[in-house]
């Protein structure tokens, strides 16, 4: 469609600005509350809309799973994807991925190890039945056999890569995960509802149920405020230093047989969360959660360094240069890139928020749905 302008002397074909989508396209999107996301009516999840992504770093550290497997070094990573996000509940996309590694300085390969004669006698008569949790394909022709009768081990050498993925519904009151077929996981701890909780220190904190299912145990945590300094250890995060969070810690060491056997003394869990969104920010050294244990078997994840699982990055909708608020910056961002593919000098792939490789009105209600939310106040 050609658009006409007149210079004051005759009519003459327009130049199509991007400035122009954005008068034209973007405005009349702004000024239409119904464009709403739904979930813009539970405040405490403001910030949640379909699209909505994070990514958490798992650094390296050992790893124990349900079948007796032992591992070192892990490392991973943990992500979710919000697809779509009502007053009541928000299904997600779940990816966990664990890699077994070698380290640079290592001569010899990282193993998963098997300790124990009975694993060393299945594994001799070609019985690899006690291996649940590590992919066949990444076990057969690999399996290196130590029938030492000080120390008998079944081991598999690195490289080893854990993948899974799935999609959770997360029921928005309860925090409670339910898969596609409508069955109980667990309890979803990645974010928590911060309405719920007083702000109040840990003298009086809120007792909530943070994994269902864990050796055959559940697991209670201490839920409390924690205010600024010198009550407080500041957090180094995504979101630069945070002086206040909650945190979510179990008052004593998990301790459990299982772990015992396995040379494991115990656990300490410890999670932070932002104070707005109530979004996982660092763990302390050890983590759990129902889906892990449920999914990868992983009944222990333990770090040598503060922070064992930290957020890497976070996607906003709407916020195209992360200054965690949508404004007309952002919708600029996408006005500039109008009618562009892959390969045009304009390209932004920031601004291709329903990534089908074409930035249009999509993206720009994209946008505008979520224009004026404030994700994160520097205070």
């Amino acid at each position: 469609m050609r658009t006409l302008l007149y210079n004051g002397e005759h009519l003459c074909l327009a130049k199509q600005h991007p400035l122009f989508f954005f008068v034209v396209l973007v405005l009349p999107l702004v000024l239409f509350p119904c464009v709403h996301d739904a979930a813009s009516g539970v405040s405490s999840f403001f910030w949640l809309k379909s699209g909505t992504q994070a990514s958490y770093t798992i650094q390296e550290g050992p790893v124990i799973f349900d079948d007796r497997a032992e591992g070192h070094p892990f490392r991973g990573n943990y992500s979710w994807l919000c697809l779509k996000v009502n007053y009541t509940h928000a299904v997600l996309d779940v990816e966990v991925t664990l890699e077994l590694f070698k380290k640079p300085e290592w001569t010899t390969p990282a193993h998963i190890d098997y300790f124990g004669s009975e694993f060393v006698e299945k594994a001799s008569r070609g019985d690899l039945s006690f291996i649940k949790r590590i992919p066949m394909d990444q076990v057969i022709g690999r399996i290196e056999i130590h029938d030492d009768p000080q120390n008998p081990a079944v081991l598999i050498p690195s490289p080893i890569i854990l993948d899974q993925k799935f999609t959770v519904t997360v029921d928005l009151d309860t925090m409670m995960m339910y898969d596609e077929d409508g069955r109980i996981l667990g309890k979803w701890i990645l974010w928590i509802d911060p309405l719920k909780y007083p702000l109040e220190d840990w003298h009086n904190p809120t007792v909530e149920l943070f994994v269902t299912n864990w050796l055959n145990t559940t697991i209670y945590a201490n839920v409390f405020y924690v205010p600024s300094p010198p009550f407080n250890i500041p957090l180094n995060t995504l979101f630069g230093e945070v002086n206040r969070y909650f945190c979510a810690s179990v008052p004593e060491p998990l301790e459990n047989e299982f772990l015992s056997e396995l040379g494991w003394s115990a656990i300490f869990l410890g999670y932070h969360y932002e104070p707005r969104t109530g979004i996982l920010l660092p763990t302390d050294c050890d983590f759990i959660d129902d889906l892990f244990t449920q999914k990868l078997g992983v009944v222990g994840l333990h770090s040598f360094v503060k922070n064992g699982i930290y957020l890497s990055s976070i996607v906003f909708v709407g916020d195209l240069n992360s200054d965690w608020v949508v404004n007309k910056s952002d919708l600029t961002i996408v006005a500039r890139a109008f009618r562009t593919k892959p390969g045009n000098e304009r390209w932004n792939q920031t601004a291709d928020l329903n990534k089908d490789d074409i930035i249009n009105i999509l993206d720009i209600a994209i946008t505008a749905k979520a224009f004026g939310t404030q994700y994160i106040t520097t205070d």
